[in-house]
């Protein structure tokens, strides 16, 4: 809502009747933005991050989503998410595992067709993540095989399994880092709650390349997709695995798990590496 202070209600009135005219003569609204983090003072550990601009999508060219003035993410149509949307309904998340525990300044930016743009900021402050059980942390490895790569589903694409040959999982603060057989991986968060596993979705912390590939970062030695790199989809979907380890076995049992491809590679007995 408009006032208009200081005035009597004749001027009010024409004040607002020139208003009217000048929007109907196409006096339009300036350019803005606005997000579904925008008030929090603490981010959760997981949060979706979506931005709101005001024009229609036909307008705009992208948004862009930044962390303490590094660009994170890039969206081209609509709706606007952080970690991505596969144009299909499968909204991906805003981990916060990988920041430092402090405060933080994250910037939803717009940019239309025709060059003008707009920011929305919040500065809030993230938690430290939880460290995992210390009979869990650290790296373990297995075998896939071909039994387990068929366990994969073909609804995400007869070309999106996972290779056989030596894998390995490293689990610590940020997330489940899965370290494939050909010097590539994602990060996947997740939490534990005593003996479940609760697997989440890929952690994703920089844009896509300018040919739509996944952006990545070198972690432990392999190339790991953290700018739209999955197993199934930007969602995960969620699964639920119990665990359990013994002698230096690592023992994971899918108990609900939509996503094949994670349950592939997670589902079978890991040895300690260190």
């Amino acid at each position: 809502m408009i006032r208009f202070r200081h005035l009597g209600p004749a001027a009010a009135v024409a004040a607002a009747t020139a208003l009217c005219a000048a929007t109907a003569f196409g006096g339009a609204q300036p350019l803005a933005i606005t997000s579904s983090i925008d008030g929090k003072t603490v981010l959760p550990q997981q949060s979706r991050w979506l931005a709101h601009p005001n024009v229609a999508p036909a307008n705009v060219a992208e948004v862009d989503f930044s962390i303490d003035g590094k660009l994170r993410w890039v969206e081209h149509s609509a709706p606007y998410t952080y970690g991505g949307d596969d144009n299909h309904g499968h909204l991906g998340y805003l981990f916060t595992s990988w920041l430092t525990p402090g405060r933080h300044t994250f910037v939803a930016r717009v940019k239309t067709n025709d060059g003008k743009t707009a920011a929305d900021t919040l500065t809030a402050r993230v938690l430290p993540a939880p460290s995992p059980p210390s009979a869990l942390a650290g790296t373990w490895t297995r075998t896939l095989t071909k039994q387990d790569v068929a366990k994969s589903d073909p609804k995400y694409g007869k070309d999106n399994v996972p290779p056989t040959g030596t894998w390995h999982l490293v689990i610590d603060r940020v997330g489940i880092w899965e370290l494939d057989s050909i010097g590539s991986g994602i990060v996947q968060a997740y939490s534990i709650s005593g003996n479940v596993l609760h697997a989440y979705a890929p952690i994703e912390m920089v844009p896509h390349q300018a040919n739509g590939n996944p952006g990545s970062i070198h972690r432990f030695g392999h190339r790991i997709d953290v700018g739209g790199g999955i197993d199934c989809d930007e969602s995960g979907p969620f699964g639920t695995y119990r665990w359990s380890v013994s002698g230096g076995q690592l023992t994971l049992t899918a108990v609900r798990e939509p996503c094949g491809q994670r349950r592939a590679v997670y589902e079978g007995t890991w040895t300690r590496v260190h």
